[in-house]
């Protein structure tokens, strides 16, 4: 199993709660179409309280079963588009690889 996650800043000309609203009800649909995906989930980040604030909007975690099938779903006609969409909401995006590690807890 192989996730990329995705770490999002929104849009300067976007208020947090017009940036949630398009990313969970425009984008994630676009999303959640590209083949192979085994796992999405869609963290948007609240209020910090007495943490300091992150330089991120929110993060996105896409599951595959392996570094092929990922490519294989990002390179569709809808992982393209579901890319191109992006623009709509994000000022950028970071994106991270990684083989997970669960230490307390089962998989969502």
């Amino acid at each position: 199993m192989i996730k990329l996650v995705a770490l999002v800043c929104r849009k300067a000309d976007l208020d947090p709660i017009a940036f949630r609203d398009y990313w969970l009800n425009v984008h994630a649909p676009l999303a959640a179409a590209i083949p192979g995906m085994r796992g999405y989930r869609i963290n948007i980040a609240g209020d910090p309280g007495e943490q300091p604030p992150a330089p991120y909007d929110g993060s996105a975690e896409i599951w595959f079963d392996d570094r092929a099938a990922m490519e294989a779903g990002l390179g569709s006609e809808q992982g393209r588009i579901a890319g191109e969409d992006t623009a709509h909401f994000t000022a950028s995006i970071e994106f991270l690889v990684t083989e997970e590690h669960v230490i307390l807890g089962g998989r969502a």
